[in-house]
């Protein structure tokens, strides 16, 4: 039994983390537990023998001088073992410390440990599943445990143990059904993490205890009770057209803006007189959110509700968490909201019930198991971003995400997606993502709504430069080949399992019929692959061009008849495929309760694999579609990575613009409203409206140019380096780049945002931060790095010198602080890169039309962005701060010098050297705050 035991959590700091390196302790901390309370605390520092790296000293405080007079690691070794005697070994990632220690002991000629040993991150894994991180500074961070000095052995293993502390009691008040099933998992758990838990389960269900009154037990998972939604109900009222009205009732809530309430006098008349289309640009930093919800409110206390579609899930939340409270607390009344994305950000209980008893053999499948399973116990949407995973493409995902198809199962009633969609139509406002709204415009879930509220529209004209839809050869063969593999090599097991089991339905014939089908699909491959090679590839590419990636942008009009025959083929032939293989997981079902474990197996891989296979078919339907003669505007990309490679092939195809989708709009809703903080280009919408392909012009009436109601003069500084190097010398100027921004940073202690164009820069940049004293000072957040976007958007807004590496999505309407931000820095200028395949058919798309594509689509482009990226700055007139651009295109040439007359802004400095800017930065700052 591992309770009731004495635990000694142990840290240790390290001169480096390999000890076959040379790496040596430096500092041995431990916290002995006893009963559950904290009784005795050790702590040594340790003479490595070697002097410390300066990035040591800096993480840990400790200095060479203090450890000189140190004894050696040999002379603690009696009072280390005396006090790890009959305990337990504890650790925050305990398969560093633990083997660590045994190698120091090894060195030492001293024998090894034989204690058990218990691991918090996997505990905390499983517990808390919506943390952030699970590092200790933001577990301690996330649960408020007081943490003085992070990096120092002694402070870091006694929050451990209040950690480990905490952890036992939320296992112990988990609910007895979801402790059962955890149970079995916990042998997949490192060291005797498992044997702990399983101990505590049997100790907390040795007494029945019933269900708290919010939670349900639906076939052993334990589900929070369903809560109806219900709009607010009608309380028609009218809305305050003068300043003075406006005012009283924003008294002590927001300050008075004349544009905001200029923007919020212009939707209440769009919306009263039912104008089909209407155009708003906005300022960043104006209010435009509040800018429509404020007169919104007034046409939902009508009892109508109302649809805002945003460009991120990040500003989806935003809107949720922050913008709507705002509006209830200036109006005195709750108005309800949903947030709607894509079915498969959602759990499908009945997916995860099923894939729950079979044995993956794969621990970290093991692992998710059990976190969802406890995270269930909390979750009222059954959206998977609230685990805060910086990625969702584990195997497991595949299977138990939610289609948006279900109309059976065991768990209906409490189907996340099909209440979330029931929510929604009950709901005042319905919050879903502009790429959502558009590639499922037919959803009946619209239909209750007259108003369409398009947020940060200037995002929809980007959806030309992404694909819609995308056939890979490669994954699809390589499914197609595992898939195969499995069932021949497996075939006298399932055939021996289904002959035993009551079903005798599955045999020999079955499985020489996929057999048959698989040859089928790889037979139509081979032809789609020759046609594309010789029509295309062969006749439009010259010869000294194939030897680097290839990308061959189509017109509609230039994909041969043969070729969507292929296409089409294709597709009949791999629905049949997918439905003969649904077909025998159907079976099995029908006979799981009785399966053995190598049948489980055999069918888990075989579903990651049809997943895979499902996924690439509707792929080929989506491009089938965008390719139908009902398209207007389409294209098609061929690319190859190799030309020696014919399974290197992909499709994608592409929609030059809107036009068809805008008419739509506006024959679905009564009014629609595009907001954004960078429509106008040059002062018109006429480049927006361009883009996006709308033919009917809008009337002056209908759209409305802010300004900002305050001088940004003595607010922001901006800065052009005067010796940079051009972004045209690549190697050059890649090379420049993280060395730059760090002496930036490391001049500037103030929360600061570096905007990147390309995440492989910001990777690397990240990299080379992570190798200076940054990394110790202050904490470095990174997209696509350290976690999901919300989280990084919370950490951001919380740590006071935070550093905020990212990319585009996070320059578009997000508060990113509260009015702390100091520094802003761009990288390059925000242009898309010129071999993109989509921005060379969005080209192509403009020069056939007569038109220059730099001066219509890169260049608007560009200022766009980058009115988006230096808004994250000045977000209110009390706001101060400063921005660097790296860049000397922005002076060098006549195009930055339109790009900066769009932003608006005070004349930048361009006489100065990094160090000298570094300088100024320090002391307008140190001025203002």
């Amino acid at each position: 039994m591992l309770i009731d035991k004495k635990y000694v959590v142990v840290d240790l700091e390290t001169t480096g983390t390999q000890f076959k390196n040379g790496d040596k302790i430096i500092q041995f901390a431990a916290v002995t537990i006893e009963h559950s309370q904290i009784v005795r605390q050790d702590n040594f520092l340790i003479n490595p023998q070697q002097p410390l790296s300066a990035k040591i000293s800096e993480l840990t405080g400790i200095k060479d001088a203090q450890l000189s007079s140190q004894p050696v690691f040999a002379r603690f070794v009696p009072q280390i073992k005396q006090i790890l005697q009959d305990a337990v070994f504890v650790a925050h990632n305990v398969n560093f410390d633990l083997p660590f220690l045994q190698a120091e002991l090894q060195a030492a000629d001293q024998s090894t440990l034989s204690n058990s040993a218990i691991d918090t991150v996997e505990l905390a894994q499983i517990l808390l599943p919506q943390a952030p991180s699970f590092k200790l500074a933001d577990l301690t961070n996330y649960l408020n445990i007081e943490h003085l000095n992070p990096h120092q052995a002694n402070s870091d293993a006694l929050v451990t143990a209040q950690l480990f502390l905490y952890l036992q009691e939320q296992l112990r008040h988990l609910p007895q059904p979801t402790l059962r099933l955890l149970k079995h998992f916990t042998k997949s758990l490192i060291r005797q993490t498992g044997d702990f838990m399983a101990a505590i389960i049997d100790q907390a269900c040795a007494q029945p205890q019933a269900l708290p009154n919010y939670l349900v037990d639906v076939h052993g998972l334990v589900l929070q009770k369903p809560r109806p939604l219900t709009g607010s109900l009608p309380k028609p009222s009218k809305y305050p057209t003068s300043t003075a009205k406006k005012e009283k009732l924003f008294d002590q809530v927001i300050s008075s803006r004349p544009q905001q309430m200029k923007m919020m006098n212009f939707v209440h008349r769009k919306l009263e007189q039912k104008s089909p289309l209407a155009l708003v640009d906005a300022p960043t930093g104006m209010g435009k959110t509040l800018g429509y919800l404020f007169p919104l409110s007034y046409y939902l206390d009508q009892g109508k509700p109302v649809i805002i579609a945003t460009s991120t899930k990040l500003l989806q939340q935003q809107l949720l968490q922050e913008s709507l409270p705002l509006l209830s607390r200036l109006r005195q009344r709750h108005y309800s909201a949903t947030v709607i994305n894509s079915a498969h950000n959602y759990l499908d209980l009945d997916n995860f019930y099923q894939i729950l008893p079979l044995d993956t053999g794969h621990r970290p499948a093991d692992l998710l198991k059990m976190r969802l399973i406890v995270w269930l116990t909390q979750t009222r949407t059954g959206s998977l971003a609230e685990l805060n995973l910086t990625n969702y493409q584990s195997n497991l995902f595949k299977l138990i995400v939610s289609n948006g198809h279900r109309q059976s199962g065991l768990f209906m009633q409490y189907d996340f997606w099909h209440r979330r969609c029931l929510n929604a139509a009950q709901s005042d406002v319905i919050i879903t993502n502009q790429a959502y709204l558009l590639k499922n415009i037919d959803l009946d879930l619209w239909k209750s709504a007259q108003v369409l509220i398009v947020d940060e529209a200037n995002n929809l004209i980007q959806q030309s430069l992404r694909p819609q839809a995308r056939l890979q050869i490669r994954p699809l063969k390589d499914a197609l080949k595992k898939t195969s593999d499995i069932l021949y090599q497996q075939r006298v097991t399932i055939r021996s399992f289904f002959h035993q089991s009551r079903l005798n339905s599955w045999g020999h014939n079955d499985l020489l019929e996929l057999d048959n089908r698989f040859n089928e699909v790889r037979q139509q491959i081979q032809i789609l692959e020759a046609d594309l090679l010789s029509n295309y590839i062969k006749k439009m590419v010259p010869l000294s061009q194939r030897q680097q990636p290839l990308d061959l942008p189509l017109k509609t009009q230039q994909v041969h008849t043969a070729t969507l025959k292929t296409l089409n083929k294709l597709a009949q032939i791999l629905q049949a495929l997918l439905s003969k293989l649904a077909y025998l997981f159907k079976l099995y079902q029908q006979v799981a309760d009785n399966s053995v474990v190598v049948i489980d197996q055999i069918m888990y891989h075989l579903q990651i694999e049809y997943q895979t296979i499902l996924f690439q078919e509707r792929q080929l339907e989506e491009v089938l579609a965008s390719l139908s003669i009902w398209q207007q505007n389409t294209g098609l990309i061929v690319h190859m990575v190799n030309y020696n490679n014919w399974d290197s092939l992909s499709l994608a195809t592409q929609v030059f613009d809107h036009n068809l989708i805008m008419d739509y709009l506006q024959e679905k809703f009564q009014t629609t409203i595009l907001v954004g903080a960078a429509l106008a280009y040059q002062h018109s919408f006429h480049n927006f409206c361009q883009q996006l392909g709308l033919t009917q012009k809008v009337p002056a009436k209908d759209y409305l140019l802010l300004k900002r109601d305050y001088p940004l003069d003595r607010q922001i500084q901006i800065y052009l380096p005067n010796n940079t190097p051009s972004p045209r010398k690549v190697l050059e100027f890649d090379e420049f780049l993280p060395g730059a921004i760090a002496d930036l940073l490391l001049q500037n202690d103030c929360k600061t945002l570096v905007m990147f164009n390309s995440l492989q820069t910001l990777q690397r940049v990240y990299d080379y931060l992570q190798t200076t004293a940054l990394d110790n000072q202050r904490e470095i957040l990174a997209q696509g790095i350290t976690g999901s976007a919300q989280r990084l958007k919370k950490r951001f807004a919380l740590n006071k010198n935070a550093i905020l590496l990212a990319a585009n999505s996070f320059g578009e309407g997000l508060n990113l602080s509260n009015g702390d931000l100091s520094l802003v820095i761009i990288s390059r200028l925000p242009f898309e890169a010129p071999d993109n395949p989509f921005v060379k058919a969005k080209n192509n798309y403009w020069q056939q039309q007569g038109l220059n594509p730099f001066k219509v689509e890169s260049l608007p482009t560009a200022a766009r962005r980058l009115k988006q990226e230096v808004g994250r700055l000045i977000r209110s007139p009390s706001d101060h701060g400063a921005v660097v651009i790296l860049d000397r295109r922005l002076a060098t040439t006549k195009y930055g010098q339109r790009l900066y007359q769009e932003l608006d802004l005070p004349d930048y400095n361009q006489e100065l050297t990094l160090p000298e800017i570094a300088l100024q930065i320090k002391m307008f700052l140190k001025t203002n705050f």
